[in-house]
């Protein structure tokens, strides 16, 4: 019997030949560009197999490639039906990235036709892939209907959950002053119109929350705002009375009529449309005239929403309070369970956790999946599902990274414990992530210093000792939203934005290897003025 995956990439590869396209692009994302997808949009996992967060696909009639980065080696080897994909380990030498590999395969073939859903690549990628096709011969070829959806039998209905409105104690500001301070830099910009697509940015703008993607208190929509008005366009009707608080800041309509207005829009303004490349899909610059004035620049949200108000970090504060009392109490549970000789999986202790932070007043939900990773799995940073049939064992380090949503605030540590009695080399290993950590913790920085600097301050024990860990060392967090956002991060390469008062960022230095574990220690920190 064929097996179901099998059976998907069959019928993919048949359907790419009628549409003479040699490569397809499956990207991670869905069409608002998220991390976090809903269960209907997990197209790249039903093609691969593949559950992490993030990677790309390329599927080929004669190979398909999955793409990931140091995070997910492991995982990616064990997920992965390595008879049907290479995996493409990123960072590693002699590895390509999903541009590079499109442009050998151009060079072996002279020219190639690369099919995507304009609706999951942003404008950004696609310009990526662009200049790394040569040939003019080749082409980038949008595809409306997604062929994954074509193959995918089972696939779940996207979700209506419903939405509701934060109150202005918790988030600080009103809708009516973030409208009035994006058309501040609308109008500074030149721009007439600004499309919003990814789901945390509408949130905050609208003060609004919904529970259509799991960990991610967002719904699905998109937001137009102009210069007098702002439409979002959701799945879900909010309720009646929501609709009215809003009735002269936000019109409400049906998510479907989203492309026709964006259409109608751009055929009867000649105003400039604000659209970021890199929140923004292919489908919307299509929908727009060809001739249509563009401003593509990172969106004035992206950085409004990242530098917190007194109030969020208030609520952040708080969040944080009861977090840790939860995961502290966790702990102590399990440390008399040991004692006792009781037997503890990794998912008896997840299960643990989630109830004490459940028990905690204001908890939502969680904010990620909890990673209880015992023993060797601690060497797969994003390590999925807690196992029940692994057991915490006496020697091995047990690593915890866990997060919440509650009201107002999005929090995410990481602890790393011994079960029993600790050899010497954990303890070194231990202490070096711990020393690095509390370097860059420490640290005092001039204004205007961003990421890469910092980096390094959390990497260099490890370093001296030869040793290193591949991801980042720090990421922005949401006010009650997505507990990754930009644009502040914390690596050595990439975007360089530089640390901004009010803004939070994540510390989480860490060691890994294969078949002994890992080790990674993780506080969030606030970006504040140093008055001293």
């Amino acid at each position: 019997m064929v097996d179901q995956l099998t059976s998907r990439l069959d019928a993919l590869h048949r359907r790419m030949r009628e549409a003479r396209i040699d490569a397809y692009l499956v990207p991670s994302s869905d069409a608002h560009l998220n991390e976090y997808v809903p269960e209907y949009g997990r197209r790249r996992m039903a093609i691969t197999g593949f559950k992490g967060s993030a990677g790309d696909a390329i599927i080929c009639p004669d190979g398909n490639h999955l793409f990931v980065d140091s995070r997910y080696y492991l995982q990616a080897d064990e997920e992965v039906d390595l008879s049907k994909f290479r995996v493409h380990k990123l960072g590693l030498s002699g590895e390509h990235t999903p541009s590079q590999w499109l442009t050998e395969m151009e060079k072996e073939r002279v020219s190639i036709r690369v099919g995507f859903d304009p609706f999951l690549l942003s404008m950004q990628a696609h310009s990526a892939y662009l200049a790394a096709l040569h040939s003019t011969e080749s082409e980038m070829v949008p595809i409306d209907a997604n062929l994954v959806d074509a193959v995918w039998e089972d696939q779940p209905l996207p979700p209506s959950n419903s939405i509701y409105a934060l109150h202005e104690a918790v988030t600080g500001i009103g809708v009516a002053e973030k409208l009035s301070n994006v058309r501040k830099e609308m109008d500074e910009a030149g721009a007439g119109l600004l499309v919003l697509t990814k789901l945390d940015e509408i949130a905050w703008v609208t003060n609004l929350r919904g529970s259509d993607i799991a960990f991610n208190p967002v719904f699905e929509a998109y937001l137009v705002i102009d210069l007098e008005r702002a439409t979002c366009f959701t799945r879900t009707v909010p309720p009646p009375a929501l609709r009215q608080a809003l009735y002269s800041l936000v019109e409400f309509q049906p998510y479907e009529a989203y492309v026709e207005s964006m259409g109608l829009a751009s055929a009867r303004a000649l105003e400039t449309v604000w659209l970021d490349p890199s929140g923004t899909t292919v489908a919307t610059r299509l929908v727009l005239k060809s001739d249509q004035k563009v401003l593509e620049k990172a969106n004035p949200v992206v950085m409004l929403k990242a530098i917190k108000n007194e109030a969020e970090i208030a609520a952040s504060r708080e969040a944080h309070r009861h977090a840790a009392a939860a995961k502290i109490r966790s702990f102590k549970v399990l440390e008399d369970k040991i004692a006792s000789g009781q037997a503890v999986s990794e998912l008896d202790f997840s299960l643990l956790l989630h109830e004490e932070y459940a028990s905690e007043d204001g908890f939502y939900d969680l904010s990620f999946t909890t990673i209880a990773a015992a023993g060797a799995n601690g060497a797969i940073v994003h390590y999925g599902d807690a196992d029940p049939d692994v057991l915490l064992t006496d020697g091995e380090l047990f690593l915890v990274d866990s997060g919440v949503q509650m009201l107002g605030g999005t929090t995410d540590d990481t602890r790393t414990v011994i079960v029993g009695t600790s050899s010497d080399r954990q303890k070194q290993m231990y202490t070096k992530v711990l020393r690095g950590h509390i370097n860059l913790a420490m640290q005092r920085f001039p204004e205007g210093t961003g990421g890469i600097a910092l980096d390094a301050l959390a990497r260099t024990h490890l370093w001296n000792s030869g040793l290193d860990y591949g991801h980042g060392t720090g990421h922005g967090v949401g006010a009650f939203l997505n507990v990754h956002e930009g644009p502040q991060r914390i690596a050595p390469r990439g975007v360089d934005e530089p640390m901004r008062i009010g803004m939070i960022v994540s510390n989480e230095p860490g060691y890994y290897e294969a078949g002994w574990g890992g080790v990674r220690l993780e506080n969030l920190y606030l970006v504040a003025a140093d008055d001293t």
